[in-house]
């Protein structure tokens, strides 16, 4: 039988839109967290960082990564953008697949038996140079040894925070029975449910299964989440169930200085 190691998780990028909401998230779950910061940053992770173990590190710095991740079973990289500046040296490919190359390479050389990355599904108004560094990503962590968990997000937004036109007119029109399933991999998700969901991965992972995750998985489990969470909370006493998978972004993370 396959066995997890849940006692330790690994976040890179945890101070970012996503990555501070994924920490949180892991937290309310009972996890032990290691958030992976650089100094300047450490205040982003706010109350939250009397919980997590903090350690320093930059993603596109190797060597100090090195045995950051050792003691972990899970190590989760969020970190990347949706914009690049070439003038800078900050090409897609820099801030989307090195830096996951080099977590990827961290957990492998500590002997971290799982890795989530999360990625991104293809949509209009997505940058292509963006998609093609996420799957130059995802054919790495495929091909490093590791077992993995892929993720094809949908954007991601923040509950009451301004949104683009498009934006709501793709969440009112993919929420719509039979039309909306055309639109199923583009239609915005909040970040707190992508969260919950990317949370509920990190914990039923293992060292054996790989697993590529849709934008309608990802929206089930956050949505399953955090419908059990509220039930918990009316009623604590409550038996917390093992997560289950099914078989069926803005900018995140942080960028070089």
């Amino acid at each position: 039988m396959p066995t997890r190691n849940l006692s330790r998780i690994f976040v890179a990028g945890g101070t970012g839109f996503l990555g501070f909401r994924v920490v949180r998230a892991l937290l309310d779950e009972g996890a032990q967290v290691t958030a992976l910061v650089r100094p300047e940053q450490e205040e982003k992770l706010g109350a939250l960082r009397a919980s997590v173990q903090v350690v320093h590190g930059d993603v596109w710095d190797p060597a100090s990564l090195h045995g950051r991740g050792r003691g972990h079973g899970v190590a989760i990289h969020l970190v990347g953008s949706m914009k690049q500046n070439t003038a800078r040296g900050l090409t897609f490919r820099h801030l989307n697949f090195v830096s996951a190359r080099n977590v990827a390479r961290m957990a492998v050389n500590d002997g971290v038996p799982h890795f989530v990355l999360l990625s991104a599904a293809a949509g209009a108004g997505i940058p292509s140079g963006y998609i093609e560094s996420k799957r130059e990503a995802e054919r790495y962590v495929q091909k490093c040894g590791l077992a993995w968990t892929i993720i094809h997000a949908p954007p991601l937004y923040a509950p009451n925070e301004p949104r683009s036109a498009l934006g709501l007119l793709l969440s009112f029109f993919g929420a719509l029975p039979l039309i909306g399933l055309p639109l199923s991999s583009v239609r915005p998700l909040t970040a707190e449910l992508a969260a919950r969901a990317i949370a509920q991965l990190a914990l039923s992972a293992d060292s054996f299964k790989n697993r590529l995750i849709s934008p309608t998985q990802l929206r089930r489990l956050g949505v399953a989440a955090e419908r059990r969470l509220r039930q918990n909370r009316i009623s604590p006493e409550s038996p917390r169930p093992r997560p289950l998978l099914d078989d069926e972004e803005p900018p995140f993370g942080w960028l070089p200085d």
